[in-house]
């Protein structure tokens, strides 16, 4: 077992000093990766609009470790031009040495999407993310990519310097579609989804296994889960890791939304009061 956690870009959070400890904690206490949400606005009116923006954010997280992996929970792939997001991404896992897992979702947040980039139906904004997907995987492994899809085009694109990961930076899926699900087995290397009961996440672990089997037989595939409310006790977090555990969860990835003063105590406690079960660390 795995541990991560997802240290938000908005709201409480959207403080430098604090995003910098927090990283160097996450390392020194142990835990394979460190995530940040993916928004430009908070979901409702009256929540804090403070944000980071995600990618600005992994590269300041990449200057201050050595060893941590980074990635989003999730980047949605159509709200930004995705050759763009392709030089992006190329660029922080240059940065950090080979650290970064991108986050792949279609979006969900439709004033954040009115707001900086153009809202479509759901079908639609799968369709984009294929699409886009598709492009940007050329773009980390071609010379000069020619591309003329439905929703995007490029012409002579080059992005140098490639990443660091071959062929490319893992693909974590943060999604619980169908459709979507069908394509993080056939192009991820990761399913990261947030807020679903055991049960939910046992039948995509079920469907996944099943399409790698028939389609990618002996592909290296990740099963991961997003904590999203923190919880205050050893025994809580216990009884969760041991209910994804038993479906096959192998990561288990933390929202660490804890109050400000109590983010960097709570990485160190949860390394000693609950790592050591799953990893043999003392």
């Amino acid at each position: 077992m795995k541990f991560g956690i997802v240290f938000p870009n908005s709201g409480k959070t959207v403080d430098a000093e604090l995003a910098a400890k927090a990283a160097v904690v996450a390392e020194e206490s142990g835990f394979e990766s460190l995530m940040t949400w993916d928004h430009y606005m908070g979901e409702h009116p009256e929540d804090s609009q403070a944000t980071f923006d995600a990618w600005a954010l992994l590269s300041f997280f990449a200057a201050k470790t050595s060893r941590i992996r980074l990635g989003t929970c999730v980047t949605p792939i159509p709200f930004r031009p995705p050759a763009q997001l392709a030089k992006v991404i190329a660029s922080v896992d240059v940065l950090s040495e080979g650290r970064v897992d991108p986050g792949i979702g279609a979006g969900w947040l439709q004033a954040e999407f009115e707001g900086f980039s153009t809202w479509d139906d759901n079908e639609t904004r799968f369709k984009k993310t294929k699409e886009g997907i598709e492009l940007m995987l050329r773009l980390w492994s071609e010379p000069r990519v020619d591309f003329e899809g439905k929703y995007y085009s490029a012409r002579g694109a080059v992005v140098e310097p490639k990443p660091v990961q071959k062929p490319h930076p893992p693909l974590w899926f943060g999604t619980l579609g169908r459709s979507m699900i069908r394509l993080a087995a056939r192009v991820g290397d990761a399913w990261l989804p947030t807020y679903v009961p055991a049960d939910t996440y046992a039948e995509g672990v079920k469907m996944i296994k099943d399409d790698i089997k028939e389609h990618s037989p002996g592909k290296k595939f990740t099963f991961a889960y997003n904590q999203f409310f923190p919880l205050k006790t050893a025994e809580e977090y216990f009884k969760a890791i041991e209910s994804f555990v038993a479906v096959g969860c192998e990561a288990f990835i933390i929202n660490w939304e804890y109050p400000k003063e109590e983010v960097l105590d709570r990485l160190r406690w949860f390394s000693k009061e609950i790592m050591p079960s799953y990893t043999g660390a003392r």
